[in-house]
C-alpha cells in the first residue's frame, strides 16, 4: 500500500481579500449576502498550492454559510471542485448554540456519488487528518433539532464566522480526499 502524505490543516494558510454584496442562487432560491474571497496556500504541497475561494454569508440568521473555490491549481483530481461546496448552518441546541456546523461529507474519488455523508459510528474511518478535529466532531441531533434520517451523520462546529477553519474543513472532506483517492465506503 502507498504511503499516504501528512497533511495538516495547520498548513493550509488563509489571507481575507476584498468583500462586496451579492446574490446568488441556492437550491434554486435567490441568496442576498456578503461574498468575501481568499488566497490560500495549502504548504502540504510545494507546489500546485494556490487556491482563491469564496465564502457566501447570507444576510439574516436562517441562510447557510457556502464555501467553494473559486479556482483551483491544474490537478486533474481537482478540477471539479469550484463545482463543489460545503455549506454551514448555525447550531441550535445546547453547548453548540452559536456555533455553525457542517456535515462531514467527504469528496467521492469514484465518481458514482457527489459526496460521502459519514456517520457517528464511522469516526474512526477518517484519514489521520481528521483527528485533531474530533474534539469538535458530534452527532447532528445534538445540535440541531433533525426532521429527517439525519441525525446520527457526524457533524464538525466551528466559531461564528471562522472562515479559515471553514476553508480548512473544505480541504479535508474534498480536496485530500480526492488526491489520496480515499473512499471509506469501498
Amino acid at each position: 500500500m502507498a504511503r499516504r502524505t501528512r497533511y495538516r490543516l495547520d498548513r493550509v494558510t488563509v489571507e481575507a481579500g476584498e468583500a462586496r454584496p451579492s446574490t446568488w442562487t441556492f437550491g434554486g432560491d435567490t441568496v442576498s449576502g456578503t461574498e468575501q474571497t481568499y488566497s490560500v496556500r495549502d504548504e502540504n504541497f510545494t507546489g500546485r498550492n494556490q487556491w482563491v475561494f469564496l465564502v457566501r454569508t447570507p444576510t439574516g440568521r436562517a441562510g447557510r454559510v457556502e464555501v467553494r473555490p473559486r479556482t483551483t491549481p491544474n490537478v486533474k483530481a481537482w478540477a471539479e471542485l469550484p463545482d463543489r461546496s460545503i455549506t454551514f448552518l448555525q447550531a441550535t441546541k445546547g453547548e453548540a448554540r452559536g456555533k455553525w456546523y457542517c456535515k462531514v461529507a467527504l469528496a467521492d474519488p469514484t465518481g458514482l456519488k457527489s459526496r460521502d455523508v459519514i456517520r457517528a459510528d464511522e469516526r474512526g474511518k477518517l484519514p489521520a487528518w481528521f483527528d485533531v478535529l474530533k474534539g469538535r466532531m458530534r452527532m447532528k441531533q445534538s445540535v440541531r433539532t433533525t426532521r429527517g434520517n439525519d441525525g446520527e451523520d457526524l457533524v464538525v462546529l466551528v466559531g461564528s464566522g471562522d472562515h479559515v477553519a471553514m476553508i480548512r474543513l473544505f480541504f479535508a472532506t474534498k480536496v485530500w480526499i480526492l488526491k489520496e483517492r480515499i473512499a471509506l465506503g469501498a
